[in-house]
C-alpha cells in the first residue's frame, strides 16, 4: 500500500514539473498571440479589444514594460487618456530603469499645454524616487512653465503682502495671489496691503484714507497730511507743509516733521534726508548713526531696510551697509535695487545687472539690461529689451518673451506685460512648481 502511495506521490509530483515545464515553453508562445491579435485589432480601429488582448498577454509576462507601453497606446488610441496617463505613470513607477513610459506621459503632458500636471507628477515622483534621472531632467525642462490666470487688466502691480493692485478704466481695485477680486476697482489712488492688513486708498473727493481687507475704512489721517506711506511698525511716513515726519497707528504726530524726504519702517530702521544728506533714523525719527550719505535706495514701497541691508550712496557709487550702520563687504556699485524680504538684491555695475548676497558677495555676474531683486526662488531679468525669469543659479527658466514682469509671490504667481491681440495688457501667470 506505502509503495502505490509513493508511486503515485512521485507521478503526481512528475505531472507537475511537466506541466510547469510546459507552461514556461508555452508562455512567449501564448503572449506572441496575444500581442499579435492586439496589432491585427489595432489596425482595425478596434482599440477597446486590443487593450484586452495586451491584458491576457500581461497574464503570461507581466514583467514586461514595454507590453504596459503598448496597452497605454491603445488607451489613448481609443480616446481613454486618463487610463493612458494611469498605465504610464505605474509603469514608469515600477520600471524605472526603463525611461519611455515617463518620456511618454511627459511628453502627452507638454503636447497638449497641461504642463501644471507635469510638474505636479514629477514633484510627487522625485519624491519617492529622487535619484531618478530621467525625472530630474523632466523637472529641469518643465521647471519654468507656467499657466496663464483669468486675471487681465490695463495696469498691475507687484504683490505685497498676498495683494496686487490693478487698474482699470482709470480706476484702482485690488486682488489676490490667485488673481481673484478682493477690492472693486472704484479708487482714484490704492497700494497693496501693509503687514499690518491695511491699504492706503484715495477716493473722488481727494481724501485719503486706510480700508482693511473687507474695504472698510478703519483710520483717517488729517487731510494737512499727504504723501502718506505704507504702514509698517506701528508707524507711517507723511508730509506736512511740505516737511516729513511720521505718524503712529492712530495717525498722530510721533516725532518732528523735520525731512524733506523720509522712508518707512522696518527693522527699526528707515531714513531721513535733511539739508541735502541721508541719514539712518528710528521709529522715534532720531538719528541712529553720526553717519551721513548722498543717497539710499529706496523701494516701490518706500522703504529700504528690507533684510536689515540698505544700499547708501557715499559719494560717486552706492555701497552696503546695516541696519546699524556697519559696512557690508567691499564691493561699491553705480546703481542698485533693495533686497525684498528674501532672496538676493540686483546690483548694477559699468551698465550690466548682477546680484549680491546679504553678506555683500556677488553671487551672479553682471549679465543683464535691467533686473528685479529676487523674491521667493526667481528674479526678473531684461535682456534685449524683453523680461523673463531666472532661479537662483542663474538658469533662465522663463525666455525673455514680456514687455515688463514683476515679481513672483509665495503662491508663484506674477504680473507680466505683453501684446495680446494688438493690445498691450497685463496679465497674471502661474507657475507650475508651486
Amino acid at each position: 500500500m506505502k509503495r502505490k502511495i509513493m508511486f503515485i506521490f512521485a507521478a503526481l509530483l512528475g505531472l507537475s514539473w511537466y506541466l510547469a515545464i510546459s507552461e514556461s515553453v508555452n508562455n512567449p508562445r501564448k503572449v506572441q498571440e496575444h500581442l499579435q491579435k492586439a496589432a491585427e485589432l489595432e489596425k482595425k480601429g478596434i482599440y477597446v479589444d486590443a487593450v484586452t488582448e495586451y491584458e491576457q498577454a500581461l497574464e503570461y509576462d507581466p514583467d514586461d514594460a514595454d507590453i504596459y507601453i503598448k496597452m497605454a497606446d491603445a488607451y489613448l488610441n481609443s480616446g481613454n487618456s486618463s487610463k493612458f496617463t494611469s498605465t504610464c505613470a505605474k509603469t514608469a513607477e515600477t520600471f524605472q530603469e526603463d525611461t519611455e513610459a515617463l518620456d511618454r506621459l511627459m511628453n502627452y503632458y507638454v503636447e497638449n499645454d497641461y504642463e501644471d500636471r507635469a510638474v505636479k507628477y514629477l514633484v510627487g515622483f522625485l519624491e519617492a524616487y529622487p535619484e531618478n534621472e530621467n525625472a530630474k531632467k523632466w523637472f529641469s525642462e518643465l521647471k519654468g512653465s507656467y499657466t496663464e490666470l483669468y486675471c487681465r487688466y490695463e495696469e498691475m502691480s507687484g504683490i505685497e503682502n498676498d495683494s496686487m493692485v490693478v487698474m482699470e478704466e482709470g480706476l484702482y481695485g485690488m486682488v489676490n495671489v490667485e488673481g481673484k477680486e478682493i477690492i472693486e476697482t472704484e479708487y482714484e489712488e490704492l497700494h497693496p496691503f501693509s503687514e499690518d492688513g491695511f491699504a492706503l486708498a484715495k477716493k473722488e473727493d481727494g481724501i485719503s484714507l486706510y480700508i482693511d481687507r473687507d474695504g472698510q475704512t478703519r483710520k483717517v489721517p488729517d487731510p494737512i497730511y499727504d504723501n502718506l506711506g505704507m504702514i509698517s511698525s506701528e508707524r507711517v511716513a507723511a508730509r506736512r507743509k511740505g516737511k516729513y515726519g511720521y505718524l503712529d497707528e492712530e495717525m498722530e504726530p510721533a516725532g518732528e516733521f523735520v525731512w524733506e524726504e523720509l522712508t518707512g519702517i522696518k527693522n527699526n530702521t528707515g531714513a531721513g534726508k535733511k539739508d541735502g544728506k541721508w541719514v539712518l533714523i528710528d521709529k522715534k525719527g532720531e538719528e541712529k548713526t553720526e553717519e551721513h550719505y548722498d543717497d539710499v535706495i529706496v523701494d516701490e514701497n518706500g522703504f529700504c531696510s528690507n533684510q536689515k541691508c540698505i544700499f547708501v550712496k557715499d559719494g560717486k557709487e552706492y555701497g552696503l551697509i546695516s541696519h546699524k550702520g556697519k559696512r557690508i563687504g567691499e564691493l561699491t556699485f553705480g546703481d542698485a535695487k533693495t533686497f525684498t524680504e528674501n532672496g538676493y538684491a540686483a546690483v548694477c555695475r559699468s551698465g550690466k545687472w548682477g546680484f549680491l548676497n546679504s553678506d555683500g558677495e556677488l553671487v551672479i555676474d553682471y549679465l543683464y539690461e535691467d533686473a528685479e531683486s529676487f523674491r521667493n526662488g526667481y528674479a526678473a531679468v531684461c535682456m534685449d529689451g524683453l523680461w523673463g525669469y531666472i532661479d537662483t543659479e542663474g538658469e533662465l527658466i522663463i525666455d525673455c518673451q514680456f514687455m515688463a514682469a514683476t515679481h513672483f509671490s509665495t503662491a508663484g504667481t506674477g504680473a507680466v506685460k505683453m501684446e495680446v491681440d494688438g493690445e498691450e495688457e497685463w496679465i497674471l501667470i502661474q507657475l507650475n512648481t508651486f
